[in-house]
């Protein structure tokens, strides 16, 4: 799904880097999950919006065209976003073996995304930081 989302967001070459790393960010997302460095704010955070994505139930039906799929991208970018922006850089780069660019884009990518979620929303997901 993340590569589908780099697609549509017509970011040149990042999404052949994304599929390329594959590997790498399935290592990162185990590895983060079971550390225990990791706030467990964010683990709950990604475990929830996981959770509504794969609901039948929606805030934006799917079935609209062009922006019923809206709310599961905006919701998928904010969940990664706990897990890669919410995570101190030591950690990543203990899981990380792929290329360094490739996670620093894809971290741009999804705060790029995070900027269309409402700031009273990430203000409760994370009321000890500035937004």
């Amino acid at each position: 799904m993340v590569v589908e989302i780099v697609k549509k967001a017509n970011l040149p070459g990042l999404a052949g880097r994304v599929t390329q790393d594959a590997q790498n960010i399935v290592r990162l997302a185990r590895g983060l999950a079971k550390d225990p460095r990791v706030p467990k704010r964010n683990k709950l955070i990604f475990a929830g919006i996981a959770a509504y994505v794969v609901m039948p139930v929606d805030l934006i039906p799917d079935w609209l065209p062009g922006i019923g799929r809206l709310d599961d991208i905006i919701m998928v970018c904010v969940a990664v976003d706990s897990m890669l922006n919410h995570t101190s850089k030591a950690v990543l780069d203990d899981y990380w073996e792929g290329d360094q660019a490739v996670l620093d884009s894809i971290r741009s990518v999804v705060s790029t995304a995070v900027e269309f979620v409402p700031p009273q929303l990430m203000k409760t997901l994370y009321p000890s930081e500035a937004h």
